[in-house]
């Protein structure tokens, strides 16, 4: 048998240590058996030492060029002493090598096939194995057994032999675990035992950082190796594919999801042992206990793949889902066919993919099925049931990836819910999980209702970012729109006086007529009732009579009818450019506000509100009984309203820059009330957000409500006006610390020079209000809003 040596000069390291073949640890390890064992097997073991010590060449190493051939006989007796009888030539991976040396002297078939390049020379770092990987596990080996050996340490660090490679009956990967047995190796010391001072390795707490270290102190060159190594490499694919799957669903999150499916399909790959099938794992996720489905999950599935849009998707999900819940068994196509898959309307599309053979697995638990498993080929060797028992190690875990999505798609759906529906923000929702913890332990015969959250002595800031004559813009967009309707009908009705001769006919048109001219520049409420009720009541089941009742007449209404459709029709584009302007405006404003929340909490935690009207309003709350554990200074106030003017600022450029994209260039006005006294904020658990709380503070909220449309004193001007920034106050002391405020954003450019000081009209229930107004520097790029 042929030596198995690596590439020359590839193991350097080879040399670190001087190492021989020898029998002679065998030949002892061979009598200490024959002394302790009794009958047939002593006789056995003597027999072996007999035969060995015959040849007195076997009594010490040999040389370093020995053609070991010449020693067949006395490897073959040691291979059925070392390897059992049940070991396969042609199917387990073994092999005897010189120690510390890419050497192997005597090798099963299938080792050969694995680790030799056309069985000439032994490709020491197969395929997929990295090269410094295996010289760092040699290393490894190597000094924990002269640690053993010499210095009684007792090493528990075990260097990871567990590498993939690529097999070549398949073409798929798979995973070995090698084992190096040193047993048959002696150690010899050349020269004197160098001391040791090993810290941490004495303690047999031997790390892979340590490496470096042993090697300085302890130089190799002090030992020698005598003897053989038997290497047995074991197939671990199922072991670690299994281990694989189960670290995935350990830390599968939102942010990787998609990749843990990607990494689950190739170790199913793995697992099966074909790389030329298509797997595809699926859960079942549910709404409101109605399933839906994701692009994410459908987009490689064969089922769903060539569906038309989202509606016939969701039809195939709902046929697969009847068909599985009564047949629980797998469905295994060998043969796809188009007569082979009528059977299954929710396959019709698996042909058209070229599917040659097909499996579908429903994954359950607990009679739930949470996910489906599609196998699919589109050619090679057709799938059979046999594929599903190689896979079955990993239902188990595949159960919990699945259970693991749907618990991540009720946590995405809960996390839309609470940014956008609720009021529980992490800055208050400590006080609602003491509530509850309390209402948790309090005995259930005196549990009632849990009491009233309260916020108490913390400071308001309130904005309002608002569209500017946004009910004007809105009015003008629905007027546009019926009047071309009503001109489209006018239109209309033309052509089809031309083929049908009806009086009632002539009266809508002329209803519709007199409608058409009596239109004025502004619509008021009652007219676009009455015309709204017209074309509902009237002019929509007429021409759906006609069109059903007059096939020649078709084509002309199907026109009508596609420019009146509410999603494409033309008829309804300056209401849709109209509401995508206002949409445009709101998603830059809420994008830039959600990203400034979070900065704000790093420097102490608030409440912070945000809800639509036609623009954008928020509510602030700051003070020590929102953070109870973190000291509040008024500092943190000041920081928030000089950032809130300057948020104003950005939001007005951001505006003012997004105006030349918009179908209708709406404006903003930018609005800040100023409130220098403390009040209690309470969560009122119908409307599930917090409100003021006491008479006094309900003043507060009165003047939220009145500001936003008042007038200044004497004149017919409004207070907030596009490209500026207006504050009401009623406190000299308000005005004069925003006044600070904005010398300091004119001194950054952010704030042009001129300020006016307004008187402003009284409101119902409030009067003395004033207000500060100033213009923005609209050509400043936008730039991150200033917090001391």
């Amino acid at each position: 048998m042929k030596i198995l040596t690596a590439h020359p000069g590839l193991f350097k390291d080879d040399y670190l240590i001087d190492s021989h073949i020898s029998f002679v640890p065998f030949i002892r390890f061979m009598k200490e058996k024959a002394t302790t064992a009794q009958g047939a097997r002593a006789a056995y073991f003597s027999e072996i030492v007999r035969h060995f010590e015959s040849n007195p060449a076997l009594q010490q190493p040999l040389k370093e060029d020995v053609d070991i051939t010449q020693y067949q006989e006395y490897l073959d007796l040691l291979t059925a002493t070392v390897f059992p009888v049940t070991m396969d030539d042609s199917k387990d991976i073994f092999g005897i090598g010189v120690p510390y040396r890419f050497a192997i002297f005597y090798y099963s078939e299938r080792f050969k096939k694995i680790f030799s390049e056309n069985g000439a020379e032994l490709m020491a770092v197969p395929k997929g194995i990295s090269e410094e990987k295996v010289k760092r596990d040699k290393l490894i080996w190597l000094y924990k057994l002269v640690l053993e050996r010499w210095y009684g340490l007792r090493i528990n660090y075990e260097p990871s032999l567990i590498h993939a490679v690529d097999a070549p009956e398949t073409g798929t990967r798979k995973y070995i675990k090698v084992n190096i047995d040193p047993r048959f190796v002696d150690v010899k010391l050349k020269d004197t035992l160098p001391p040791l001072d090993c810290d941490s390795i004495c303690t047999g707490n031997f790390q892979e950082q340590n490496l470096g270290d042993l090697v300085n102190m302890l130089p190799l060159s002090h030992f020698e190796l005598e003897g053989f190594v038997i290497w047995t490499i074991q197939d671990v694919t199922e072991e670690h594919v299994v281990t694989g799957m189960k670290n995935l669903v350990l830390n599968i999150r939102n942010h990787n999801e998609q990749q843990t499916y990607t990494k689950a399909r190739e170790y199913l790959r793995t697992l099966a042992g074909r790389p030329d099938i298509n797997i595809h794992l699926m859960p079942f996720l549910k709404v409101n206990n109605k399933h839906v489905l994701e692009t994410a999950y459908t987009s490689q599935s064969m089922i769903f793949t060539n569906a038309r849009n989202d509606v016939e998707r969701s039809h195939l999900n709902d046929q697969m889902l009847q068909y599985l819940q009564a047949h629980p068994a797998p469905l295994v196509i060998e043969q796809v066919t188009r007569e082979s898959v009528e059977l299954y309307p929710f396959l019709k599309y698996l042909p058209l993919h070229g599917v040659r053979s097909f499996i579908l697995l429903a994954i359950k638990h607990e009679d739930n099925i949470l996910g489906t498993l599609e196998l699919a080929t589109t050619g090679g060797k057709e799938l059979e049931w046999d594929l599903l028992a190689k896979l079955q190690p990993m239902y188990a875990v595949a159960s919990l990836l699945l259970r693991r999505s749907i618990e991540l798609h009720k946590e995405r759906i809960s996390d839309v819910i609470k940014d956008q529906f609720t009021a529980l923000q992490p800055a208050v929702e400590w006080k609602f999980m003491e509530a509850a913890w309390e209402y948790l332990h309090t005995p259930k015969a005196q549990q009632k209702d849990i009491g009233n959250i309260l916020f108490e002595d913390v400071y308001p800031l309130y904005g309002a970012v608002d569209i500017r004559n946004s009910s004007i813009e809105r009015g003008s967009a629905i007027r546009d729109d019926l009047k071309e309707q009503l001109q489209l009908i006018q239109h209309t009705f033309k052509q089809i006086n031309g083929d049908l001769h009806l009086p009632l006919l002539e009266e809508l048109q002329f209803k519709n007529n007199r409608m058409l001219n009596n239109m004025q520049d502004t619509l008021f409420a009652e007219d676009e009732v009455r015309i709204n009720d017209f074309l509902d009541s009237e002019i929509a089941p007429t021409f759906r009579h006609i069109y059903e009742s007059q096939p020649e007449l078709k084509p002309l209404l199907n026109q009508y009818f596609e420019k009146i459709d509410k999603v494409s029709g033309h008829v309804y584009h300056h209401r849709r450019e109209y509401e995508e302007s206002l949409q445009q405006i709101n998603s830059a404003i809420n994008a830039y506000l959600e990203k400034e929340k979070e900065g704000l909490q790093k420097s102490y935690p608030c409440y912070f509100e945000k809800y639509r009207t036609d623009g954008v309003e928020y509510n602030i709350y700051i003070g020590q009984s929102i953070a109870p554990e973190k000291k509040f200074d008024t500092l943190y106030l000041r920081n928030l309203r000089l950032w809130q003017l300057s948020s104003m600022a950005n939001i007005a450029r951001i505006t003012h820059q997004l105006e030349p994209h918009l179908n209708i260039p709406l404006q903003t006005t930018q609005l800040i009330l100023a409130h220098s006294n403390p009040i209690a904020i309470s969560f009122r658990k119908d409307e599930r957000r917090f409100d003021v709380e006491g008479a006094y503070n309900i003043r507060y909220e009165i003047m939220k409500k009145r500001i936003d449309k008042v007038r200044i004193r004497n004149t017919n001007e409004r207070l907030t006006q596009p490209g500026k920034i207006a504050i009401v106050y009623s406190y000299v002391r308000e005005a004069e610390e925003y006044n600070k405020y904005i010398e300091f954003l004119q001194n950054k450019k952010i704030i042009l020079p001129d300020v006016e000081m307004l008187d402003l009209e009284e409101v119902q229930g409030i009067s003395g209000l004033k207000a500060l107004r100033m213009s923005v520097n609209l050509d400043m790029q936008t730039q991150a809003p200033v917090i001391i």
